[in-house]
């Protein structure tokens, strides 16, 4: 009766023993290896006196069941509070060094920006706290209008003053490129990069009509036209009351040495130095392309002296009815 109280009492032993589980935990570095009969992780974790913290992270779940062989993995993660592009947001990591946090892409911080801590610092179990102004390097491009120039071309065909748009005009664009750097999303400096033409402008083109005359084939276009009773003179004695070594011998009232081309004329009518095309009113003389340099005592009003070289050119010239084209 005894042996068999025994027997039984060994085998139940036996039994007992062999119903524990081995549990492997890694807890961190450190791995350790227990049997139990604890049912859940969270009752093996208990038992083996390890704390876990609100952001720790268990694997399996706390609330598990254990298994032969199971193996229990606890990683410890650390606190840090970040204040990132105007929000404070706390997260939770298994990061050694705050460099190894921001290259874990979480929250999209480079090493452009501004830190006010050494990323190279490790994390405490506790109190981590960083600061990240948010630095964007970008280039901004600006587009800008070119304004066109307004041309007018003549033609003799059209009316004189009528006014015909040949070609509408069309504004260029041009591009400018800044290179801008913002803080936190507010711009602090602006510079100018360089600019390229996108499209170049187009001239509006208006063609007017003008006064013209044809002379021998010549097209001439002019402003206004005078007629005009005309002389001519010369460097004789007769024609300037001067010979040659006298003072202002040759020397017209604009200060010009008189040439052929050169006409007095009534500054009150024509101002010196206007440009002028003159052909006597029946066509059958031509002057042609001269310059208002001279004065004359004699000549006042709607009159005009030209210049000549020899004083039998003037004889020939004698008087004449003349129409005076103002270029």
């Amino acid at each position: 009766m005894l042996l068999l109280f025994v027997f039984v009492f060994t085998n139940t032993g036996i039994y007992a023993a062999a119903s524990r589980e081995a549990v492997t935990i890694i807890d961190g570095d450190e791995v350790i290896t227990v049997y139990t009969d604890e049912l859940s992780v969270r009752e093996i974790i208990a038992q083996q006196n390890i704390m876990i913290s609100e952001g720790d992270v268990v694997y399996p779940s706390l609330n598990s069941q254990i298994s032969d062989s199971c193996e229990i993995k606890i990683t410890h993660l650390k606190r840090l509070d970040v204040t990132f592009e105007g929000k404070c947001v706390s997260y939770w990591t298994d990061a050694v060094t705050y460099r190894e946090f921001i290259e874990k892409g979480i929250i999209g911080a480079d090493s452009d920006d501004i830190y006010d801590v050494d990323l190279d610092a490790e994390l405490k179990a506790f109190g981590n706290e960083m600061s990240i102004i948010k630095m964007t390097y970008t280039q901004e491009c600006i587009e800008e209008e070119i304004p066109y120039e307004s041309v007018t071309v003549y033609d003799y065909n059209l009316s004189h003053g009528e006014r015909v748009l040949t070609t509408p005009g069309k504004k260029g664009i041009k591009t400018i490129t800044y290179d801008v750097v913002y803080q936190d999303g507010k711009e602090i400096s602006r510079t100018f990069a360089g600019e390229a033409i996108t499209s170049q402008p187009v001239n509006e083109v208006v063609t007017e009509g003008q006064r013209a005359i044809s002379v021998n084939g010549q097209i001439v276009p002019y402003k206004q036209m005078i007629t005009c009773s005309a002389t001519a003179y010369d460097l004789s004695f007769e024609s300037c009351g001067k010979y040659p070594g006298d003072p202002g011998y040759g020397i017209t009232a604009s200060g010009t040495y008189a040439k052929l081309g050169t006409v007095a004329v009534d500054p009150r009518v024509i101002p010196l130095g206007t440009k002028m095309y003159i052909v006597s009113t029946d066509g059958s003389y031509v002057y042609g392309y001269c310059t208002a340099e001279d004065t004359g005592g004699a000549i006042k009003g709607n009159k005009v002296d030209l210049f000549y070289n020899t004083r039998s050119e003037c004889m020939q010239f004698g008087r004449r009815s003349v129409n005076v084209y103002i270029l």
